[in-house]
């Protein structure tokens, strides 16, 4: 039940995150800005767009040998909800731009539930373990792929900030790891989908 707890709470918290940098309005992670570049595409709701993305990143992600978990099916599922209900109900204003203190612990309740991670955390977990490469190095790379996404269709969303995050959200994170002892590629997960099983 504790686990459980910590993957809801922590899906809600980033949920909430996500929602108020978009409500900032200056600017979103580079994902949100993929996820807003595909709901622009097909007239979908970000939230919508960004369960397409999550399973789409779960599929690679269980290809390179990762899995999907529990975490994996409630943030593509409640978490895309919950950021198309925070959207509706909260108000813009500069100051939502706080919402990027509390994303990443919400992803770590999340990735410590040890039921799976985030699509994208869980993509970047696969590739670390491939490379060996940094938190930083891995999620600026991944981060850079959709932002170049934000750019082909939702422009006015990308600025300099979400340009800043691009590059910056791995350093925030590994920090973040750091700071509550997490590391999220020595984490033994439970795992519903796994390659080869």
């Amino acid at each position: 039940m504790k686990r459980l707890t910590s993957l809801l709470v922590g899906n809600t918290i980033a949920s909430l995150g996500i929602s108020m940098l978009i409500k900032s309005g200056l600017g979103c992670f580079a994902l949100t800005a993929g996820n807003m570049a595909l709901a622009n595409w097909f007239g979908l709701t970000v939230g919508t767009a960004g369960m397409i993305i999550e399973i789409i990143m779960l599929l690679l992600a269980t290809y390179l040998g990762e899995g999907i978990g529990w975490t994996s099916i409630i943030n593509a599922t409640y978490g895309s909800i919950m950021i198309d209900v925070f959207n509706a109900i909260l108000p813009a204003n500069p100051f939502m731009i706080l919402g990027l203190l509390i994303i990443p612990f919400g992803w770590v309740l999340m990735g410590r539930a040890g039921f799976g991670d985030t699509g994208s955390n869980i993509l970047m977990n696969a590739l670390l373990k491939k490379f060996g490469w940094s938190i930083s190095r891995m999620r600026s790379i991944q981060e850079f792929v959709f932002l170049s996404l934000g750019l082909l269709g939702a422009r006015d969303c990308v600025t300099w900030f979400t340009i800043a995050l691009t590059f910056g959200l791995g350093y925030l994170l590994q920090i973040c790891y750091k700071l509550v002892k997490y590391d999220p590629t020595e984490i033994t997960h439970s795992f519903i989908i796994k390659r080869g099983h």
